[in-house]
């Protein structure tokens, strides 16, 4: 099972601020969370944390992992 807590428009679109995941096999972080997030290949700018880690898309995921995916946010 994966933890995912997700933030911001992620949330949004998600419709869910955590998820918990079944995975039946090995799978990267941009594969699951194409499952759960409608759009998610739009959404270029996001920070992925694993574990409290920084992680990127290609990560694969393993039973207990938490995933946790916000939007990059700037401003003035």
């Amino acid at each position: 099972m994966v933890k995912i807590k997700l933030m911001g428009l992620m949330a949004h679109l998600a419709k869910a601020r955590e998820l918990e995941v079944k995975l039946d096999g090995p799978k990267t972080v941009d594969e699951l969370l194409r499952e759960v997030i409608p759009r998610y290949d739009e959404l270029h700018d996001k920070i992925i944390l694993v574990n409290g880690v920084s992680a990127k898309g290609n990560y694969v995921l393993k039973d207990d992992d938490e995933v946790k995916v916000m939007p990059v946010l700037s401003g003035g």
